[in-house]
């Protein structure tokens, strides 16, 4: 049976002893699969700490291509976080991201190792960094890179953002834009590498409104993406 390192996405609870666990490998994508016996009476080979959201795992698993299913043989730690689930900010982070990365995953299912890598080098950063109040926005504006709708900066004169195009114009468009201040803050968003976010000093209203844009635009280049249920806990978290 293959083994491969994954990324947990999602897990449910399936029945009485059973988990239901989506997970982003790093050999065949975006796939799910049934884990039994992770809530038996008898001793478990199986925790349910291994399935915690976006844990990074490595797995011995079955798969065939057609069926709803896959089955997890046997799964290891291949990288124990130090905060991500231990830390409340950091914790509501990687709920809310998860959320975003399953309802992205329901479009983007083919194997994609860049966007692998990116997944796994920037939570294994965020890990390690003592806090990080911008880590999502920069994580979801990079993020759009990989699934084909990274920002278009035509000119850095520019005046306005347009969301559905996904380019600046010089004159404002039909439909959502970014302008002024807002707009600014986006393209030093854009400039920033993930090391300096920390240097950005920015009020939690102008957070919470740029991360309502992306959301936004999210939704306007992603057929079936949802925004997320946890969006409004995770507001208040960050005032």
């Amino acid at each position: 049976m293959p083994n491969s390192k994954a990324l947990v996405i999602r897990s449910i609870k399936n029945g009485e002893t059973s988990l239901i666990v989506s997970c982003y490998l790093e050999d065949i994508g975006y796939k799910t699969f049934i884990v039994k016996g992770v809530f038996g009476s008898k001793k478990s080979k199986f925790s349910k700490a291994h399935f915690f959201p976006l844990n990074i795992v490595s797995l011995n698993y079955s798969y065939t291509e057609g069926r709803n299913l896959g089955f997890i043989k046997e799964v290891k730690s291949e990288k124990l976080y130090t905060s991500l689930h231990a830390d409340i900010q950091k914790s509501s982070v990687i709920i809310f991201l998860s959320e975003i990365l399953n309802s992205i995953f329901k479009e983007e299912t083919t194997v994609n190792k860049d966007l692998f890598n990116f997944l796994l080098n920037t939570l294994s950063w965020y890990d390690q960094v003592k806090s990080c109040n911008n880590f999502h926005i920069k994580f979801l504006i990079e993020l759009s890179r990989f699934i084909g709708f990274y920002p278009n900066i035509n000119n850095e004169n520019d005046s306005f953002f347009n969301l559905e195009s996904g380019s600046t114009c010089a004159t404002q468009t039909i439909g959502n834009n970014l302008s002024g201040k807002d707009l600014t803050l986006f393209k030093e968003f854009l400039g920033t590498e993930f090391e300096d976010l920390n240097s950005m000093n920015i009020k939690s209203e102008s957070r919470t409104r740029i991360l309502n844009y992306i959301i936004d635009y999210y939704s306007l280049h992603l057929q079936m993406f949802k925004t997320p249920k946890s969006i409004n806990v995770f507001a208040e978290i960050f005032k």
